[in-house]
């Protein structure tokens, strides 16, 4: 009996030790989908001895079996450009790079994305810049509604193994499953 692997979770794991900054749950209205559909952004900063760095912006979106979805976010991303966000950030933008992770982790369920931006000032900015500047572009570029960022340092660890329970992991949601993965709750 072959056993299976579950991409998802490989995904978590290989991109847990990134260092994570904060989080924080997002809708995706489109017009199948007025409500929204639910995702997930990770942001991971990185700096360098010379105070600058990049932050790594890992978008997961539950596809809710929608084959159409995924063209249509591609094609949003698509409008997260180097031009744009040069204009939108400013001088101590330095440049984007994005990673084809959905090229190595397929997944039928989930659509990922993951942005690098990096500047040439980070260090100490990092909080500013992402709530005063690039989330809110972010949204209006993207069109996603974006929930207040959840902080990482500010949210406390569990300093005890969490009691093992079984239960049915699809009635919580992306942002809820996250949660629980990296003991957030």
């Amino acid at each position: 009996m072959q056993k299976s692997y579950d991409v998802t979770q490989s995904l978590f794991s290989a991109k847990a030790s990134e260092g994570m900054i904060a989080f924080t749950g997002f809708t995706v209205a489109d017009a199948e989908n007025p409500e929204g559909g639910e995702g997930v952004l990770k942001i991971a900063a990185f700096t360098r001895p010379d105070g600058g760095g990049y932050l790594t912006l890992t978008f997961v979106v539950d596809l809710e079996g929608n084959a159409h979805r995924r063209a249509e976010l591609q094609a949003q991303f698509r409008r997260v450009d180097q031009d744009v966000l040069t204009a939108r950030l400013g001088p101590d933008f330095e440049m984007l790079i994005e990673v084809p992770l959905n090229t190595f982790a397929e997944t039928k369920q989930f659509y990922i994305e993951e942005l690098n931006l990096y500047f040439y000032r980070l260090a100490g900015y990092e909080r500013r810049l992402l709530e005063d500047q690039a989330i809110p572009m972010l949204s209006e570029i993207l069109g996603f509604r974006f929930e207040p960022l959840e902080w990482v340092a500010e949210t406390p660890r569990r300093t005890s193994p969490a009691p093992v329970e079984h239960f049915d992991q699809t009635t919580l949601s992306l942002k809820q499953r996250i949660k629980q993965y990296f003991e957030l709750d």
